[in-house]
């Protein structure tokens, strides 16, 4: 009986645990748990002997051992889905599901998330918000941000949502409401193809509501453990509806964009990206939009947020409204 009860108990953080991945550090420490993901040069893993995930730089990693299938996504922009085992130090091979097998250097991995095959297991969302109440004039300001992504092999989903209220004595209601959600397919070379369908009202320029239908490509210039940069081009369509209804119009434009990411710095991340869109019906009108965010990571995958968002029509329904921006703070939750 005792053997039976030291056998389970050598047994339990493996069964709690229910996944055996492995990874060997330079100084030859060596870590079993679940691997969770390798982005922006960090690798988190969960252990059974600790409450929290590890976070370990992806540079200090010489062999690892994923027991589930992978995404996989290199330095030259090459997706592989498959098993990923190190056969010696500082590679990796990874078996592709026609059981083909593939050798890489392991610094040439820059995102590594396991894949579940079970559909609704792919997706991850965040939410956050700030409130703000002061006696002076009676303010208050509301803001609520969230996103839902879904990752598969070959087609990225990202959506997000955005919200501002604020009120205040003597003062117009200040509103906002922008969201956005796109599809991403993967083409070789670093190329892909993308569609959106997008929402903007804001009270400043007094939009009632703008609805945009985008499609186009683009290409990753640079995507590496600590940098990334891609490029966009396509056509963009809007229906719009402003306060005064007799501006209610549709137009057509192009639109050039890139965004631009700056990683493994700490638990911090920084992402910033901007789109033209000049115009095909209108004569001499041209949009910009711009955002700029700043995430630090905290414990229980909480985190606090800093963001810049500006919108600017030369041809806005109202004089002297053509931007309308806004400065927001606030903590929240990320979860998948």
């Amino acid at each position: 009986m005792k053997v039976l009860v030291s056998i389970l108990l050598l047994l339990l953080p493996i069964l709690c645990l229910g996944q055996n991945d492995t990874i060997t550090l330079k100084n030859k420490d060596v870590l079993v748990g679940e691997i969770k993901s390798v982005t922006k040069g960090v690798l988190t893993i969960e252990t059974p002997y600790s409450d929290n995930d590890f976070t370990i730089k992806f540079n200090e990693v010489i062999q690892i051992f994923v027991e589930r299938k992978c995404l996989v996504v290199l330095t030259d922009g090459v997706r592989r889905f498959g098993l990923v085992r190190s056969d010696a130090p500082n590679s990796v091979v990874i078996t592709l599901e026609d059981g083909s097998t593939e050798k890489y250097a392991i610094s040439d991995i820059t995102v590594l998330q396991e894949v579940d095959e079970k559909f609704f297991n792919r997706f991850k969302a965040r939410i956050d918000f700030g409130l703000v109440f002061t006696k002076a004039n009676n303010t208050t300001k509301f803001t609520l941000g969230s996103a839902f992504d879904y990752t598969g092999e070959i087609w990225l989903i990202n959506s997000s949502v955005d919200l501002l209220n604020s009120s205040q004595d003597n003062a117009e209601r200040i509103e906002r409401i922008d969201a956005e959600i796109e599809g991403i397919r993967l083409l070789p070379n670093k190329w892909y193809l993308l569609a959106g369908v997008g929402f903007l009202s804001n009270t400043e320029q007094a939009l009632d509501g703008r609805v945009s239908l985008s499609g186009g490509f683009g290409r990753l210039l640079i995507n590496t453990n600590k940098l990334y940069l891609g490029l966009s081009t396509g056509y963009n369509y809007n229906v719009e509806r402003f306060v005064d209804g007799s501006l209610d119009k549709s137009s057509s434009e192009l639109f050039f964009g890139t965004n631009f990411s700056m990683f493994d710095f700490e638990d911090i991340d920084l992402e910033t990206g901007i789109k033209v869109f000049p115009s095909l019906s209108e004569s001499n009108r041209w949009r910009v939009d711009y955002d700029f965010n700043v995430k630090y990571d905290l414990p229980l995958d909480f985190y606090v947020k800093l963001g810049f968002t500006l919108n600017y029509d030369n041809q806005a329904a109202v004089d002297g409204n053509e931007y309308d921006y806004i400065i927001n703070s606030g903590i929240g939750w990320e979860f998948n």
